[in-house]
């Protein structure tokens, strides 16, 4: 199986709307699980959308910290191929860089790195 970190991006075609896109990042989440709370790991720095009623959001819940367990981000990156491993950190750069604060106004660029993250995070060489 190819991984999301060995494909190309490629670009849109025709404008999105706000509500299209919307729809892909809705899709994504319902598809993956994601809940709304987003772990953040002081020793890393990186931050993620934690499975809802997944391990990781119940400790989340009972601690009321957001710094729980391992660092999911780095343990991934640690799992992945050595060949892909840079491919696997820019493309963590990338999403901290963006997603650091929620987006006011959604790109097909944003949503298409948001689906490849956590795409990686959650499926890759599962």
């Amino acid at each position: 199986m190819t991984s999301v970190l060995e494909i190309d991006y490629v670009a849109p075609v025709r404008p999105y709307s706000q509500d299209e896109l919307m729809y892909m990042r809705q899709k994504l989440y319902h598809r993956l699980r994601l809940g709304k709370m987003r772990a953040h790991h002081q020793q890393s720095g990186y931050f993620y959308l934690v499975k809802q009623n997944g391990k990781k959001e119940k400790e989340m819940k009972e601690k009321s910290t957001v710094d729980v367990g391992n660092c999911s981000v780095s343990w991934k990156i640690g799992k992945t191929p050595v060949h892909l491993r840079n491919v696997a950190r820019q493309l963590v750069q990338s999403y901290m860089d963006a997603f650091n604060e929620e987006p006011e106004y959604l790109t097909y660029s944003l949503v298409d790195l948001e689906i490849a993250f956590y795409t990686w995070l959650y499926e890759d060489f599962n």
